[in-house]
């Protein structure tokens, strides 16, 4: 093994225009930090920002983003970085760098994986005992960063590509089966035009409609409101005591709020040897501290903190019903969020109290029956993802210290 300093593995590396740019509804996308995933990146999730096209045009002069340019960032936080893939037209957002990557010294994705190994990112770690007020990675800094190339390193990032492309993979088909039971979701229960029996939409077909106090609009005759615990069984959480915690995996996952959150479930960090409150799997985890709605799933059964609350559907297969019900009250959980306060909350009562639509059962169980679908999928994939992310983390370390040799 050789170590290479990062602008000898560049022909390039570019720093990100400094100004913020008027943002559009659609348009071409900008990679910001938090599109930034230590792999390929990926708008799939639709955390996405726009801008039109003289914008873009303004933000490539001092270089186009091209697939298998890589992209790190400078603060906010430091040395996180992602790949860009075939197909996608972007340009950069603020505090971000662009490494135009010399293949004839590496392979784009080794230099991405080599990025996130401990050795570089110990490198990275180090700026922040500099004492600035804002942890930041100058350019200079940046370009004597010091990269581990093995032997057969583009074999390396090969395997290690093969594995992030399914993980890649399985975030696209989490994001269709998302997407789908979300608009089916709209369809039905927002705009009413679930199929009547004689299978037309039922609104759209003059189907009767009745106005609720409640939600302030009309739903349809027969359908009424009720609040979530009577859909719902709802648990507020308590934290353990602090001298129960560990990070060894001994006893049960422990999530605190937000900050533990996934993309649709939490990551393992902490464990108690003294759970208080429990989630039981598939429940829906929400954040009840701001960012007030924020939600996961529970992988497993897991002990949740004062920052979040398990709400599980009554009828399981009504999961995603309830779930997107509560997304449907976002407008509510962002007041709360933003209510002045220092910290913006929601309590037990509010929530238990929280109105929402309640559909008749066969209506219930006609969309409970599509859903379950969606979800097992969605978990199935997910699962898949957390396992080959954990193969990936262990192998990283093995291939990059020279311990692992592709053969």
């Amino acid at each position: 093994m050789r170590k290479v300093k990062l602008e000898e593995l560049c022909t390039a590396i570019i720093d990100c225009p400094h100004s913020t740019p008027k943002w559009q509804e659609s348009g071409i996308p900008v990679v910001r930090n938090f599109n930034l995933n230590n792999s390929y990146i990926s708008f799939s999730d639709g955390n996405v920002s726009y801008v039109d096209e003289d914008t873009y045009q303004q933000r490539i002069q001092r270089a186009i983003p091209e697939p298998g340019d890589v992209v790190i960032s400078r603060e906010a936080p430091m040395g996180v970085v992602g790949i860009i893939p075939e197909g996608m037209k972007c340009c950069m957002g603020q505090r971000l760098v662009l490494l135009k990557v010399d293949r004839s010294q590496c392979a784009p994705t080794y230099l991405l994986y080599a990025l996130t190994s401990e050795y570089v990112q110990t490198q990275i770690r180090r700026i922040d005992t500099r004492g600035s007020i804002v942890s930041n990675i100058d350019l200079d800094t940046l370009r004597e960063l010091e990269i581990p190339i093995v032997e057969n390193s583009e074999e390396a990032a090969n395997l290690l590509d093969v594995i992030s492309r399914k993980i890649e993979m399985n975030t696209k088909i989490i994001a269709e089966l998302e997407s789908v039971a979300r608009s089916v979701y709209d369809y039905w229960f927002t705009q009413f035009d679930f199929p009547d029996e004689h299978g037309n939409p039922y609104r759209s077909s003059g189907g009767a409609m009745t106005y609720s106090k409640a939600l302030h609009r009309d739903i349809p005759a027969g359908w009424s409101v009720g609040s979530l615990a009577m859909m719902a069984n709802i648990i507020m959480g308590q934290s353990p005591s602090g001298d129960s915690y560990n990070e060894t995996g001994d006893g049960m996952p422990f999530f605190q709020g937000k900050a533990d959150f996934g993309i649709h479930y939490p990551t393992r960090r902490v464990y108690t040897t003294q759970p208080q409150r429990i989630a039981e799997e598939d429940s829906i985890l929400m954040s009840v501290r701001a960012p007030v709605g924020a939600m996961n799933f529970a992988a497993e059964q897991c002990c949740i903190g004062r920052g979040l609350a398990s709400i599980q559907s009554i009828s399981r297969s009504n999961r995603l019903f309830v779930y997107f019900s509560l997304e449907h009250c976002s407008s509510l959980f962002n007041a709360l969020s933003n209510n002045g306060t220092t910290f913006g909350a929601i309590d037990g009562r509010t929530l238990h109290d929280l109105q929402i639509i309640i559909p008749p059962k066969e209506i219930q169980e006609q969309f409970s029956r599509m859903s379950e679908f969606w979800y097992s999928g969605i978990k199935t994939a997910s699962k898949e993802s957390a396992r080959l992310a954990a193969l990936r983390d262990r192998l990283l370390p093995l291939l990059m210290n020279g311990q692992a040799v592709i053969e």
